[in-house]
């Protein structure tokens, strides 16, 4: 996965680490709990027919940091409707549009992904600059 985007992912879905999500389920990504996988309950926001609506939904729950970023990775490598965000992994934009389709309610989720990344890559210049 391209991982300045996985970085810009983590940052915009957790508020930069801290959100309650990440704090106290070490989900840096918003992943909702399926299956036999530990959970927490949590409010959230969806857009429904072009509203934003708050819900209550079940997130998945991780041991670390690192088990989260695993699993993501693991959904985008094997989920079948992630297939064309795997055709764009050497185009960053293009990976990022295909990935929203299917990662997020919020009909700017690519915009606010591609304006963390921007951001994400400026930080990193100049910490090596």
């Amino acid at each position: 996965m391209p991982a300045m985007v996985t970085v810009a992912q983590a940052a915009l879905e957790s508020n930069w680490g801290q959100s309650k999500l990440s704090r106290q389920a070490n989900n840096y990504f918003g992943i909702k709990a399926h299956g036999n996988h530990g959970c927490v309950l949590m409010p959230t926001n969806e857009c429904e027919n072009g509203a934003s609506v708050e819900i209550h939904a079940e997130f998945a729950k991780y041991l670390s940091m690192l088990e989260c970023f695993q699993h993501r990775d693991g959904i985008l490598l094997r989920g079948a409707i992630y297939a064309g965000a795997r055709e764009k992994l050497r185009d960053e934009a293009g990976f990022i549009a295909e990935l929203a389709k299917h990662w997020a309610t919020d009909p700017r989720y690519a915009e606010k992904l591609l304006a963390v990344l921007k951001e994400v890559k400026g930080m990193a210049a100049t910490k090596v600059g």
